[in-house]
């Protein structure tokens, strides 16, 4: 599922002040709306890097294929979509545009946007009956790596792209927000990180898998940005550890298993 992986992007503070450090934040999503181009994330994220910018002079992003965009935090303007009530059910989500500038110019060459400008309704609609499939990105920190150097840093980012299900009982509606309870079972040959900090502000996307009759090859038909990742529990239970999500159209809960 890799077709998702262009739109995905992790996010740290770097200081000139302390060349080897690189201090992660989260993950996000590249979207637009209105000619607006922007990361779509948790807002907590958005707090941790808001109250870390007194230490720290710019905000590097992570793109696809290793690469990465270093940006001044004022070329970054966040939007303050949501106020979380509490830490597990939120409402976490937020908006950081990207002025334009000589920087974002070089986002948009190498990683894709996801277009905002979509009929949400119909989307729920679509993807939110049982059986859906839904996948989410981002950066867990503790398959992430940096390696200080004599003048820098080098950062060794892993993009974790994990699979869900939607099944019987898994959506549910709490204070206006939609969410939906997924789960991805550990077992012996799971390689699946112990915790899934980092990827707090990943997107949830829904997909369409088609089977070719010719080939019998599978391919990604129809998808959506549907989701932002929020919060993990780390209690479990029968195998299983839950994290949280929440949905462009409400919330999500998305549940990570072990």
């Amino acid at each position: 599922m890799r077709e998702f992986v262009p739109y995905s992007i992790g996010m740290a503070w770097v200081s000139s002040k302390q060349k080897q450090t690189c201090t992660p934040f989260g993950s996000g999503t590249l979207v637009k709306k209105n000619g607006i181009v922007g990361i779509l994330t948790a807002r907590h994220c958005v707090k941790q890097m808001q109250d870390e910018s007194v230490n720290h002079d710019c905000v590097v992003l992570l793109l696809r294929d290793s690469r990465a965009v270093y940006l001044p935090p004022d070329s970054l303007i966040a939007y303050r979509l949501t106020t979380p009530v509490t830490e597990e059910y939120g409402p976490d989500l937020d908006f950081v545009e990207i002025a334009l500038c000589e920087q974002r110019q070089t986002i948009l060459a190498i990683a894709s946007v996801w277009s905002l400008e979509q009929d949400f309704d119909a989307l729920l609609k679509e993807f939110s009956a049982e059986g859906s499939l839904l996948a989410s990105l981002g950066f867990p920190e503790e398959r992430c790596k940096t390696t200080p150097l004599p003048n820098g840093f080098r950062r060794s980012a892993y993009h974790l792209t994990c699979g869900h299900v939607i099944q019987k009982g898994d959506i549910m509606e709490r204070d206006g927000w939609d969410y939906i309870q997924s789960k991805c079972f550990y077992c012996d040959e799971n390689d699946l990180p112990r915790s899934f900090g980092g990827t707090s502000g990943g997107g949830i996307w829904a997909l369409e898998v088609l089977k070719s009759k010719a080939s019998g090859k599978l391919s990604i038909g129809r998808s959506a940005l549907v989701g932002v990742s929020f919060y993990q529990t780390l209690g479990m239970c029968g195998g299983i550890s839950s994290s949280r999500s929440m949905m462009l159209c409400g919330k999500v809960s998305a549940n990570n298993s072990r």
